[in-house]
């Protein structure tokens, strides 16, 4: 499995929420050490990618649909296990701030279940 770089100093940060959250939904936007973070189980794996859209960084990606997760401002498309791009952002060419630079793929994360609680490595 693909992973971003992650720098050694990095440590598990529990997230206060239970994993039962995942009886009744795949995924959930939390924040974790400050950042918005995108949770999500697909076929009982959980995967951990940052909430940003890569495209303008003007909207969080706050679910996912087995392992897409999609931007609500523009539709791009993301996997949620390597953060790479699916679908390119949907953009109106003429408008010259929608052509900026993709910045991708978006940052991963592993992320475990201790105590029923979830910990992600940032």
């Amino acid at each position: 499995m693909m992973r971003s770089p992650m720098p050694p100093c990095m440590t598990p940060r529990r997230v206060a929420i239970s994993t039962r959250l995942f009886e009744h939904r795949s995924s959930v936007l939390t924040w974790v050490g400050g950042r918005p973070v995108l949770l999500a189980r697909v076929e009982g794996k959980l995967y951990a990618m940052d909430a940003v859209c890569a495209h303008m960084g003007c909207a969080l990606l706050s679910e996912a649909q087995g392992h897409t997760a999609v931007c609500p401002a523009h539709e791009a498309r993301y996997d949620v296990r390597t953060g790479q791009l699916l679908e390119p952002p949907r953009i109106k060419p003429e408008i010259p701030c929608e052509m900026e630079a993709l910045q991708v793929p978006l940052r991963t994360y592993r992320v475990t279940e201790r105590d029923g609680l979830l910990e992600v490595d940032l």
